[in-house]
């Protein structure tokens, strides 16, 4: 329920959060309209800050994804 509530507060703050003391950060990146950026910023998540990744999506305001540790 904490996680959830920590996502929840993630993605309307568009930020990172930290769930139980720092056990866990997560949070949304948007990327804006631009799709290979997007997925530049994607890969850098997840294969050079060893983030896991969630697939990007488009939303309202452009492309976002999830990471989290």
């Amino acid at each position: 329920m904490i996680a959830v509530a920590a996502m929840a507060v993630a993605v309307a703050c568009g930020g990172a959060t930290v769930a139980q003391a720092g056990v866990q950060a997560e949070g949304e990146v948007a990327c804006g309209y631009d799709y290979d950026a997007c997925w530049a910023q994607w890969y850098d998540y997840g294969f050079v800050k060893n983030y896991i990744v969630g697939e990007i999506y488009y939303k309202g305001g452009g492309y976002h994804f999830y990471w989290w540790n």
